[in-house]
């Protein structure tokens, strides 16, 4: 729940910070001077109402009581300020609290100066809307994603018949548009499930996916790709192996090439394909065999891609490892040692080269749920913590920004967003009820800040 601003009086060390009553919020703090005479300073809040909410522009005024005010500076702790003699204007920081200080000369040769606190909550989340309200069920599988112009893309499936849609949000509305599924003499077969890349810069999206005719089966699916130019959606073949998880990743340092990285069902091995020119793939088994992929890849600036697998050790336990592929040469970290079945982890860049991946399901009081892995050079140098999430929870998703990672649970059929305090604890805000056994996809808008989810609700793809 978020905490909302409240009327209050504070006597701290023999100075009070009082909050006005009014129409809008008025913090205001009474200090003496540190001259001849005391001067009351104040701060006025113009044109803002209601809580503070994190990426706001605020404009506050300083007044000294009974006093012309000659000079006047200000500061923060967090966010940026743009001042303007009395006035400044503050974009709030992330969610926690945050300090707004002000130091003044009077033309009568006073000074003081004092500092304003205040509690930032969170962005509120878009209300839910469902992104594709037609009859037919979809968003069992959803992936969303945001360009830095801050435009959202989303993959979805439809189950009543087994295709694949695309979405994009321009801020206000949905537009969808199939992708692939049944069609007749246009190569379109049945869809299981499809993954999503966004170039940033263009807003081009990438999708790798599973397809198969007949009795969909491990055994019947290939991989298959598709991105959107110029209005249109080319489809590609990628590798006729049957296939089991899969990950597309976009490489920097190749003009943002796709990979898709895919497990294959009939070695238990793990496949990477380059999309070396149009239609044009480059498929390569990992040299590493008798693997299982278990996470999303990532690139990092250089071009070296990362994703996590496990090598089965016995006919119940795995070790599981950070692969980190430089080029042809394959550097690993050792993680830890887990049981057969293992869950999906999703990736995401922290500072630093920190890569975080999240467990998508955990049992009752599992100890860890987040890897943060410090990847080093050669990865073999990488060192790890973990921490955990929460009690339980049957999958998820992660993403990060502002500072903070940001995770998508759901509970059954309880959706939650979870996000860190500045102690560090994870608070969590109630998205309401999803569909069971679905999975949760979130992503962080660049242009303000705030992390959005796509989830199955009531059978319909819905966005939060």
């Amino acid at each position: 729940m978020r905490k909302m601003w409240v009327p209050r009086i504070l006597v701290l060390g023999g100075l009070t910070l009082l909050a006005g009553c009014g129409r809008e919020p008025r913090p205001v703090e009474v200090i003496q001077s540190r001259g001849a005479g005391d001067v009351a300073l104040l701060i006025e809040r113009e044109e803002g109402a209601g809580p503070y909410v994190e990426s706001t522009a605020e404009r506050f005024r300083v007044v000294a009581s009974g006093e012309a005010i000659k000079s006047v500076r200000w500061s923060t702790d967090a966010g940026v300020i743009e001042p303007s003699q009395e006035r400044v204007t503050w974009t709030l920081p992330a969610a926690g609290t945050a300090s707004l200080s002000v130091s003044v000369e009077t033309e009568s040769g006073k000074t003081a100066e004092a500092a304003f606190h205040f509690s930032v909550v969170a962005a509120p989340l878009a209300t839910s809307s469902a992104i594709d309200p037609g009859p037919d069920v979809t968003g069992g599988n959803c992936d969303i994603a945001f360009d830095s112009m801050g435009n959202g893309h989303v993959v979805y499936t439809n189950e009543t018949h087994n295709s694949l849609w695309y979405g994009r949000w321009d801020g206000t509305a949905w537009q969808t548009e199939q992708i692939d599924g049944p069609g007749f003499n246009n190569g379109g077969e049945f869809i299981l499930k499809g993954v999503l890349v966004v170039d940033p810069a263009t807003g081009t999206p990438h999708v790798a996916y599973s397809k198969g005719a007949g009795i969909i089966t491990s055994a019947s699916l290939r991989m298959a790709y598709a991105t959107r130019v110029n209005g249109a959606w080319i489809r590609e073949d990628v590798d006729s192996t049957p296939m089991g998880r899969m990950t597309i990743a976009l490489n920097p340092a190749q003009a943002q090439q796709p990979v898709i990285v895919f497990g294959t069902n009939a070695s238990g091995n793990v496949r990477i394909s380059t999309r070396t020119a149009a239609n044009t793939w480059s498929t390569v088994p990992f040299t590493v065999t008798n693997q299982v992929l278990t996470s999303d890849a990532l690139f990092d600036s250089t071009g070296a891609l990362h994703f996590i697998t496990h090598q089965p050790t016995s006919t119940s336990s795995a070790a599981q490892y950070l692969r980190v592929l430089r080029g042809s040469a394959v550097e690993s970290f050792p993680l830890k040692t887990i049981g057969s079945l293992t869950p999906w982890l999703s990736t995401a860049w922290g500072p630093d080269q920190h890569f975080l991946a999240l467990a998508n399901s955990i049992n009752e009081g599992e100890w860890a749920a987040i890897e943060d892995i410090t990847v080093g050079t050669p990865a073999s140098a990488s060192t790890r913590k973990v921490s955990a999430v929460d009690y339980k929870y049957g999958a998820s998703d992660l993403a990060y920004g502002g500072g903070k990672p940001v995770v998508a649970l759901r509970n059954g059929t309880s959706l939650s967003l979870g996000t860190t305090n500045a102690q560090g604890f994870w608070t969590y805000t109630q998205l309401g009820t999803v569909q069971d056994s679905s999975r949760p996809s979130v992503a962080i808008r660049p242009t303000d800040g705030v992390p959005h989810v796509c989830y199955q609700r009531d059978g319909k793809v819905t966005f939060q």
